[in-house]
């Protein structure tokens, strides 16, 4: 059975850990402890399973639009569903204050990714270029709307 929550400080270590098992421009432990410490408007959600975080996502409410800054699934854990269920968090956390519509940016080949999205009723808007380093790589911007 999975918890899912709202991220705290003690998770940061795990947080960070998948952090930079998945992305190859990850965000530093800092950048976390600040969200979670400062960002009055960032909404971040772990799933864990016996006291071991699988997943997390992160989301800022910018004025009623909330932007997913990111989500990322234990290596080993993967192909659960746990991206979805911690997409569907943020989106039902994100209404809870006030979000009307969500928006992403991800990788023009990440096809897993993009097909998720779209089963959770986001649509493609454009290409960011150049938007990824390492490897350079576009963006898809994704839109959800209430």
């Amino acid at each position: 059975m999975y918890l899912i929550r709202r991220m705290i400080l003690e998770d940061v270590e795990e947080v960070y850990a998948i952090e930079k098992n998945t992305f190859s421009h990850p965000w530093s432990r800092d950048a976390f402890t600040k969200e979670l410490t400062t960002n009055k408007h960032s909404i971040y959600m772990v799933i864990e399973q016996n006291k071991q975080i699988l997943a997390y996502g992160g989301l800022w409410n910018v004025t009623g639009e909330g932007y997913i800054t990111n989500i990322a699934v234990k290596k080993d854990n993967r192909g659960f569903g746990l991206g979805r269920k911690v997409t569907q968090a943020l989106i039902s956390e994100g209404r809870k204050e006030g979000v009307t519509s969500f928006t992403l940016e991800v990788r023009t080949s990440n096809n897993v990714a993009i097909n998720l999205y779209k089963k959770l009723g986001f649509e493609i808007a454009g290409i960011r270029k150049n938007f990824y380093d390492r490897p350079k790589e576009d963006a898809y911007i994704m839109w959800k709307k209430l």
